[in-house]
């Protein structure tokens, strides 16, 4: 465990200039948050809301292992986003396409914000040229650009600072449906 102690009169530091008393937070307070968030997530979340995806991840040694981990879904941060009460807007959104009208790349700016006016922007990009993206439809590059931008500011705006599965170069995803095989136009 963390022992910290708040300081009752912070001296500036003549190095930085940073500290302030408003900026030192209440360590107990900080833990009950995380705490009562981890429940949350226990409580509100089920099996359904996560993606175990095998990934390639440095061991001890610093070699690369292949370990199963599970990431949460758009599902998962669409609930989050209904307990914590956040509004989400389209910020801005570029799609190009291919010569042969077909989506090429899809890029989306999300805004997240919660009642108390605290708000954060995220984008995120979702490519043809991604690995397993090659043959999948148009709506599934574009919708899968908008649900990283939002599924991202959702985690940056509350605080949980996770990568969700749709953003995850895998070594394989399990239990992951097959994609809408489709021409791939150039």
């Amino acid at each position: 465990m963390v022992k910290a102690e708040l300081i009752e009169n912070p001296e500036e530091s003549k190095e930085t200039g940073l500290i302030n008393v408003d900026n030192v937070p209440n360590v107990d307070i900080a833990i009950e948050q995380w705490d009562a968030y981890q429940k949350l997530c226990k409580g509100l979340l089920n099996e359904s809301d996560y993606q175990e995806i095998i990934v390639k991840e440095k061991d001890e040694d610093g070699n690369y292992v292949k370990v199963k981990r599970h990431f949460k879904k758009k599902s998962a941060w669409q609930k989050l986003s209904r307990a914590f009460n956040v509004d989400t807007h389209i910020v801005d959104r570029d799609i190009e396409r291919t010569k042969m009208g077909r989506v090429k790349e899809a890029y989306y700016c999300v805004r997240a914000t919660l009642p108390n006016g605290r708000s954060v922007e995220s984008d995120a990009l979702c490519s043809r040229s991604e690995k397993g993206k090659d043959k999948v439809s148009d709506h599934t590059i574009m919708s899968t650009a908008k649900t990283r931008a939002t599924n991202r500011a959702i985690a940056e705006l509350i605080g949980a600072g996770e990568t969700s599965a749709e953003e995850m170069s895998a070594e394989k995803m399990i239990n992951q449906s097959k994609f809408l095989k489709e021409d791939n136009s150039s």
